[in-house]
């Protein structure tokens, strides 16, 4: 039975074996990474019914090979371990999440997805961990709740942006902005974003407010959905031709928003008309990450907006 067993996970182990003389990390799906955690786990214990067995069926030449080889340089770089320590910690193959993840968030997604329907989403934001990436590993029935494969407002701010932007590069939407050859005032730009942002979100129980008065000032959008605090989301909309009110805006403006009206998100849309500015904003968002624990949760992203040549001018 075990040998049938190894017979249909050989060649798939294979290739994961091989991959230990690599450095890279290789970036997946949460599908392919629960897949994988849970494809070693299934080997792991058929080592571990019968190790002699599982060893002498599945290392094969090249394998024993490519284990002595990454245990060799081990030691060469920490000669605390002896050879046949090393070697055999390869030959473990309850180690292989170690070496293959760099996280395994994805074991605690039903904890903070339950903790999330209760209104908490603490862990998640001091884990870092973004919940709508795994949402494709997440039950069917709780799938077709969120028809828009987003479980936070983020997301689905963040997807919006992202349609923006095939837009601008695969249609014709930029031509709205601009009037005459000339880019349109700051308030017009305000006013077809909100116009899209009615269309894109249309039957999504997502209230949008313009013109918020938020503490000294009024903040362009507030967008909020339920009760919970994650779920309420700022949208400051700037034009990058002046560098000082750019970062005004964000280091100052959009900042004291967030912390008089106690919301975690928020978006820095900058609309770029020509190339100059489109570089100017790619400087600015290389410099100004975040420098306190408000501008983490600032999200700065480009509305690019410059002519674009057509098909028969090219």
């Amino acid at each position: 039975m075990l040998g049938g067993k190894l017979i249909h996970c050989q060649k798939a182990l294979e290739w994961y074996t091989f991959t230990l003389s690599f450095t890279f990390y290789h970036r997946m799906s949460a599908f392919h990474e629960l897949a994988l955690y849970q494809f070693i786990d299934y080997m792991a214990d058929l080592r571990e019914e019968d190790m002699e067995k599982f060893d002498s069926f599945y290392f094969d030449k090249k394998c024993r090979s490519l284990i002595s080889a990454a245990a060799k340089l081990d030691c060469q770089e920490d000669n605390s371990f002896s050879l046949d320590k090393q070697e055999a910690f390869y030959y473990d193959v309850f180690s292989y999440p170690d070496i293959f993840f760099t996280d395994l968030d994805f074991q605690i997604i039903p904890q903070i997805y339950n903790r999330r329907v209760l209104g908490d989403t603490s862990l998640e934001h001091r884990m870092g961990i973004n919940i709508d990436f795994y949402f494709e590993i997440m039950p069917m029935d709780i799938q077709h709740q969120y028809s828009t494969n987003h479980l936070t407002l983020t997301g689905e701010v963040s997807g919006m942006l992202s349609y923006i932007e095939d837009r601008m590069h695969s249609g014709n939407l930029y031509k709205l902005f601009w009037e005459n050859r000339k880019p349109v005032r700051e308030d017009r730009i305000q006013t077809i974003m909100e116009n899209i942002m009615d269309a894109y979100f249309y039957n999504q129980e997502i209230e949008i407010t313009r013109e918020a008065l938020l503490g000294n000032g009024q903040v362009d959008f507030k967008l909020y959905r339920n009760k919970h605090e994650d779920e309420k989301i700022l949208i400051e909309i700037k034009k990058a031709n002046s560098p000082s009110y750019l970062k005004k805006g964000y280091e100052k403006q959009l900042t004291e928003y967030m912390l008089s009206s106690k919301y975690k998100n928020a978006f820095y849309l900058v609309a770029c008309f020509t190339d100059e500015e489109y570089e100017r904003v790619l400087r600015f968002i290389r410099g100004h990450i975040y420098t306190d624990t408000v501008q983490l949760y600032i999200n700065i992203s480009i509305l690019d907006l410059r002519i674009r040549k057509s098909a028969s001018a090219s």
